[in-house]
């Protein structure tokens, strides 16, 4: 596990609304920085940069992972990267299709100049959802998301991209499905460094999709079989190992899935009687979980799939 120096960078945009910083600045290696935004919701006080995102510097640029829930966010995200290089910010890599991963597209697009990449999957969520999250960012950020426009992806690929950057190898490799349909891998494979997107959530609670359960925890099942990163930079949370990361995703995930398969061998009648017997105590330490709710939406729609794929 590297060491990681936390420096804290409290941004004059938000100065006058908020108490707290933003997030927090990671430098986990010479060349790459983990932001760190808070693990609430949506809100004015974090201008939609609920998540955990960063940024990487090659020799000819800076590229970013993930543009921030607003152009307010991603204002931020680059007086973050000008604290630290001056270097011309070159590439934007959306994770997914999430707000809080593109709603900054347009900013770094028309003011600092940059190109924008997704893969395929992801502009097809970005473009299935993008209303709907625009409306609810607005009604979270008020005031605060004023000037956020949609803005798509310049450039996109199919299941695996390496970008061209000069002293940096980054992958981008799609990751089937897991908390959304689109979420992508940013792999440094000489590092052994990893920006996980909304496939890792470290020290909060992640949210089960419908149908995306089991789709999540082979995600996660190749984040460890097959890249074995060192780092993990979460799509919430710190800057994590690999193991801290697969207990509070693969680890919770693996227990719904146990356990529903457990209850229904037990006899449950259906889905719901299947989530009530789901204990999920040992995860009571991860942020969100006092939501009883969210506990159970979670609970439901995995055993929901276990139903459907058992013989």
């Amino acid at each position: 596990m590297q060491a990681f120096t936390a420096v804290l960078i409290f941004v004059a945009a938000a100065q006058a609304q908020a108490t707290e910083p933003i997030f927090k600045t990671v430098k986990v290696t010479d060349r790459v920085y983990a932001l760190v935004g808070a693990l609430t919701q949506r809100a004015k006080e974090n201008l939609g940069n609920n998540m955990t995102s960063g940024f990487i510097i090659a020799d000819d640029g800076v590229v970013v992972v993930d543009s921030g829930g607003s152009a307010e966010g991603a204002k931020v995200i680059v007086e973050a990267i000008r604290a630290v290089t001056d270097k011309p910010v070159r590439w934007v890599i959306n994770s997914g299709g999430q707000d809080h991963r593109w709603f900054g597209n347009d900013y770094f697009q028309r003011v600092v100049g940059a190109k924008v990449i997704a893969s395929e999957p992801g502009v097809l969520d970005m473009k299935a959802r993008g209303l709907q999250q625009f409306e609810n960012a607005h009604k979270n950020l008020v005031e605060r998301f004023a000037g956020t426009v949609l803005a798509y992806p310049d450039i996109t690929f199919s299941k695996r991209h390496t970008l061209a950057v000069k002293g940096v190898d980054i992958e981008l490799i799609e990751s089937g499905g897991a908390h959304t349909k689109a979420d992508v891998f940013v792999w440094l494979p000489k590092e052994k460094i990893v920006f996980s997107g909304d496939i890792v959530f470290a020290d909060r609670l992640l949210g089960v999709m419908p149908g995306m359960g089991l789709k999540w925890i082979s995600a996660l099942t190749y984040l460890r079989d097959e890249l074995h990163p060192v780092t993990v930079i979460p799509g919430h949370g710190q800057v994590s190992s690999l193991d801290k990361a697969l207990k509070d995703s693969l680890g919770y995930l693996t227990l719904l899935r146990d356990g529903a398969t457990q209850a229904f061998k037990n006899g449950a009648f259906d889905p719901v009687e299947a989530s009530q017997a789901i204990d999920q105590s040992p995860y009571a330490y991860l942020v969100n979980y006092t939501d009883a709710q969210f506990r159970s939406n979670n609970a439901i729609r995995m055993a929901e799939e276990v139903f459907k794929s058992t013989p």
